[in-house]
């Protein structure tokens, strides 16, 4: 049994639920685990592996299944569901004792969960894009000329250097706002003698990819980087991730160093699937659909694209964790960065 955590409105939860059940997989929808008419028992078994015992999961008179028969879970959303007569600290309480009870649970199951979070990205899955440069650099993986600063002099250097304009990127989220007028690099420098900001180049049209176990999807790409895939490939799982959205765009230099001046100026650890366009969104539910079930080889990469939606295989390991990445390939290319303070 595979089970999907995410709204029915959801278009990518649609279509994997509709691929599985065209296969003849059994695969049921979870949108409040806690809350009716839903049943969840966990029983837990001292020195067992993981630490866990057994589970159990459904709804009355309808479905039931233990943890040995989920074959993997789809993590895309889900409702925390408390009375709305509660008082709001009753409710904050309440909210985190489902979030600890549902991230242990995902923990213990032996099947693959994609994506089976770590706490800190469950508890915050929209971390601000400077969390993410360390695992790009060591990838391999390019991001834009940044400055974080107070010094409103070296400030207004920067300005002067970036005519064309630059990005001003809150430290706490993962906003952005170009700034191209006087008044708004009058407003970021009043910022600036409150707090550090953080200014990036400015950058041209973005380009989608999605990786999917060890797959890559690139969204409406006439010439794909295939340089690059690799890459891709290695930063998710070094970011512990197997199904994640990455935007890049050229950088200035992109045509003396061809896909080398692609910058990686985006990573969604939950893929923005309407952003697609809706061969590649396609592309992306086949490859998920493939991976998920354990269809295909799971050796070396190969580009997804629209116009081929490719057989996809996971990698395990005894431990019931799932791997993203080549076989054998445990190294990243460590690139210079371009953070200053």
């Amino acid at each position: 049994m595979y089970l999907i955590f995410g709204s029915e409105l959801d278009p990518c939860c649609v279509q994997v639920h509709s691929i599985l059940s065209a296969r003849g997989h059994s695969v049921r929808w979870i949108e409040g685990i806690f809350s009716e008419p839903h049943r969840f028992v966990w029983k837990f078994a001292g020195g067992g592996p993981r630490g866990a015992g057994r589970s159990r999961i459904g709804m009355a008179g309808e479905w039931e299944a233990d943890s040995a028969e989920i074959e993997g879970v789809l993590m895309r959303d889900t409702v925390w569901s408390v009375p709305g007569d509660w008082s709001e600290k009753d409710a904050q309480y309440m909210s985190a004792e489902m979030q600890a009870a549902l991230l242990g649970w995902l923990w213990s199951l032996p099947g693959l969960v994609v994506n089976r979070p770590p706490a800190w990205l469950f508890y915050r899955p929209r971390p601000p894009f400077l969390y993410w440069t360390p695992h790009l650099h060591r990838a391999g993986l390019r991001t834009l000329g940044t400055v974080i600063s107070n010094d409103i002099k070296q400030l207004k250097d920067w300005q002067a250097q970036h005519a064309d304009g630059a990005l001003f990127s809150p430290l706490a989220s993962q906003g952005h706002f170009q700034l191209k007028t006087g008044a708004e690099w009058e407003g970021v420098l009043r910022v600036a003698g409150h707090a550090p900001v953080v200014l990036e180049q400015a950058h041209g049209p973005a380009q989608l990819a999605c990786v999917v176990g060890e797959r890559v999807v690139w969204d409406r790409a006439g010439t794909r980087p295939q340089a690059l895939e690799a890459r891709l490939l290695d930063f998710a799982k070094s970011a512990g991730l197997d199904f994640l959205q990455i935007a890049l765009a050229e950088t200035p230099d992109a045509n003396r160093e061809g896909s080398a001046g692609l910058a990686v100026v985006g990573v969604e650890a939950l893929v923005e699937f309407p952003r697609f366009s809706q061969p590649s969104q396609k592309a992306v539910a086949e490859a998920l659909a493939n991976w998920w079930t354990g269809l295909g080889s799971g050796v070396g990469s190969r580009a997804l694209t629209p116009e081929c939606a490719a057989v996809d295989g996971g990698v395990g390991d005894d431990s019931g964790l799932r791997r993203v990445g080549r076989r054998g390939d445990r190294t990243g290319v460590c690139a210079a960065g371009s953070v200053r303070l």
